[in-house]
């Protein structure tokens, strides 16, 4: 992809192989080799670079642990179940679309032969012989994927809206939905497996136009038919094309923003990193669309990384928005919101980036706990950075107790730094160096092992591993700056899995 289609989809790679085999064994030794860097939750740094992500459009094939082949009732009748689904019935209670009069705002009335369900007629029964409700589980995971991706920090509610049905020459030209409710904030639809010609979704943001296959489909890791979700903000233009063969049942739901998430916090102990952890596997297997921030976010951004480093903190370091799977780490290979990030701070400050992995370490009664983040690079380390236990020179003291270097990761509320600061007693950390952790970064968990409590013998402590890529800021007249853009992890594989749904791009205008 050249620079210029870094505004393009974002489509998913899959790890044909761990990447924890794909990284020398120096990974393993290196919190006895080397320096890291004390990690940081909700500081003003973290909350301004969780302004940038987000994203107006995203499509994935829905990957639900109790399945999706929920049963549909239409105005208490059998409809079959979503893998076939009884058409006639649903035809029998349908009333005619209201798209392109006084119902609908700002719709174009050009719209042909459609028809639709109103949600007081549909149901959709749990199964008698388990405890979960197959529906019930489609729509709380999809309302975690939209968390993870679109709306970072936000508690979501997803809402049917109606059923949609597209009958041979049924379309929708360009226009937006109007908004249902103040805590509207997106689109989210699906089809019912039918068979269906034509029918295309089609969606412009910003001009770039994109169109998605909505036919379920099958994933390279199974043969059964899946649900293909899409969920596009409420400004975006879409329309449908014509049906030209058969008929296209569809859902329509309203995702509604009802509250805020906690805050990232070091007492939920390797939550926070498993929370990232599962937002970079989803990223993985999602095809989105990526906001593009406004100048104002990123120059908060960097009055932010400036302040820190007035205060002191020599290297402000922070995990990139996407996981990364190339040869090396170079600013064409960025994605976006991280290259436009990248191209915003580069004139103001000295800016490398590169491979990061992150250790947690719980040593179980002795009652200590410890995450740092590790730079993983096979350049020569600084001056500052390169340090042994005997070390007596004028650089002895930069690696020092967490009580010390408390007031280097000031949190978004003005607490003691002990209440947003992962403890350090684990390993060394560099002194003047901060690692803050946004909720919209992107890591992958690559080792675990869990803690076991041994009778009469000390406990073996507890050890997790995350792989993701960093961005390390310097000030300009650090005379001791390094700006490279090396790493260590050969590309992986790409996914086929949403080439089958047919997602394409173009730009329009």
């Amino acid at each position: 992809m050249s620079q210029a289609d870094n505004h393009s989809l974002t489509t998913p790679e899959l790890h044909e192989v761990p990447i924890f085999k794909h990284v020398n064994e120096r990974l393993i030794s290196m919190p006895e080799e080397e320096e890291g860097y004390k990690i940081c939750t909700n500081t003003t740094l973290a909350n301004a670079l969780d302004k940038l992500g987000g994203s107006p459009f995203m499509t994935y094939v829905l990957r639900s642990v109790w399945g999706y082949n929920f049963a549909i009732h239409v105005k208490g009748e059998k409809a079959g179940r979503w893998i076939k689904p009884h058409v006639s019935m649903f035809q029998k209670h349908a009333i005619p679309s209201p798209f392109g009069r006084a119902e609908e705002i700002g719709v174009d009335p050009s719209y042909g032969n459609g028809a639709e369900l109103r949600v007081e007629d549909l149901s959709f029964p749990g199964l008698s012989t388990t405890f979960s409700n197959p529906y019930e589980s489609v729509i709380g995971s999809i309302e975690c994927n939209l968390a993870y991706v679109m709306f970072v920090g936000k508690k979501l509610q997803i809402k049917l809206h109606k059923l949609a049905i597209y009958e041979e020459g049924a379309h929708i030209d360009w226009h937006r939905d109007s908004t249902h409710s103040d805590a509207h904030r997106a689109m989210m639809l699906f089809a019912l497996n039918t068979e269906w010609e034509g029918g295309e979704l089609m969606l412009m943001h910003q001009s770039v136009e994109m169109s998605v296959d909505l036919h379920p489909t099958t994933s390279r890791h199974s043969k059964n038919l899946r649900p293909v979700i899409v969920a596009f903000d409420k400004d975006t233009e879409y329309k449908v094309m014509p049906v030209t063969k058969g008929t296209q049942l569809m859902l329509q739901y309203d995702v509604n923003v009802i509250g805020e998430m906690p805050q990232l916090s070091p007492y939920d102990n390797e939550e926070p990193l498993e929370y990232l952890s599962s937002r970079g596997k989803l990223l993985e297997f999602n095809t989105m669309y990526p906001s593009i921030p406004n100048n104002a976010l990123f120059r908060a951004v960097a009055n932010e990384i400036q302040e820190l480093h007035e205060r002191g903190t020599k290297t402000v370091a922070f995990p990139l928005f996407h996981l990364y799977h190339e040869a090396s780490f170079k600013r064409e290979y960025l994605k976006v919101p991280d290259s436009l990030l990248f191209d915003a701070l580069k004139d103001r400050f000295d800016i490398s980036i590169g491979p990061i992995v992150i250790y947690y370490i719980d040593e179980g009664e002795v009652g200590t706990t410890g995450c740092i983040a590790y730079r993983y690079s096979t350049l020569p380390k600084l001056k500052e950075e390169v340090i042994t236990e005997d070390d007596d020179s004028e650089f002895g003291e930069e690696y020092d107790s967490q009580l010390e270097a408390d007031d280097e990761c000031p949190s978004s509320e003005g607490e003691f730094a002990y209440d947003n600061t992962y403890g350090t007693t684990t390993g060394k950390v560099i002194k003047d160096a901060s690692f803050h952790l946004p909720r919209v970064s992107a890591i992958e968990r690559i080792s675990e092992q869990p803690l076991v409590d041994m009778a009469y013998k000390q406990n073996q402590r507890g050890e997790m591993r995350y792989f993701g890529a960093g961005m390390f800021v310097k000030q300009k007249d650090e005379t001791d700056s390094l700006v490279y853009e090396r790493g260590m992890v050969k590309r992986m594989s790409d996914s086929d899995e949403n080439d089958r749904r047919g997602v394409k791009k173009r730009k329009v205008g």
